[in-house]
């Protein structure tokens, strides 16, 4: 009878755990080298995204892009608005169309509690304005502002995002600057709200 050959020596343990490890590691270099860049896919907000757009769109709303500061000191209100809009305060929470159009509700601010914009604009000019907001804490900052109009309403839709890490924001107060082009706005007279969670403002502005 031949003899038996003595099974194979399996490796020690230690290098199967470094064998491991040199993976992860190489695996997590060139993903991060050569991967994708920028905001990941979120399915469930980004089809919700594409959802509201179409609904808001077959009630009649247009979405504008608005671009958002927070300065680290509030601009004088007449370099901003040399003859102011008059605010009023309105009630907060959405409007019921909105509401139901909006797949997922922005977090509003608790409350906005001071405006400054302008009362006339030239026509295909920028509008800019600033507003101060009451946060729910210190942990969250306004990120991003979404501009809906529908004929000659406006409506501006602040939201708040968490602030990455173990950052404090220095106030629950805070100021926001934003603009938007009026390049596709016809002469004539709009009016602004601003919604909040419990207030909001209002405005009427002219574009000549």
């Amino acid at each position: 009878m031949p003899a038996r050959r003595p099974p194979p020596k399996s490796l020690p343990l230690r290098w199967v755990v470094v064998a491991i490890v040199l993976f992860i590691g190489v695996y997590t270099f060139l993903r991060l080298h050569y991967g994708k860049r920028g905001k990941p896919f979120e399915p469930y907000h980004d089809l919700g995204e594409r959802a509201a757009a179409q609904r808001l769109a077959g009630l009649g709303y247009q979405r504008i892009p608005v671009d958002l500061e927070r300065p680290a000191e509030p601009l004088a209100a007449a370099r901003l608005a040399p003859v102011p809009a008059e605010i009023i305060g309105a009630f907060g929470g959405l409007p019921t169309e909105l509401e139901s159009a909006l797949a997922i509700r922005p977090p509003l601010p608790a409350a906005i509690t001071g405006v400054t914009a302008p009362r006339e604009i030239a026509a295909a000019a920028t509008y800019a304005l600033q507003f101060t907001c009451a946060q729910p804490d210190y942990r969250t900052q306004i990120d991003a502002v979404l501009l809906v109009r529908k004929d000659r309403q406006l409506f501006l839709l602040p939201s708040f995002g968490r602030i990455p890490g173990q950052l404090l924001a220095r106030s629950k107060e805070s100021v926001i600057f934003a603009s938007f082009s009026t390049q596709s706005f016809s002469p004539g007279r709009y009016s602004v709200t601003l919604c909040g969670g419990r207030t909001s403002k209002s405005w009427e502005f002219t574009v000549k």
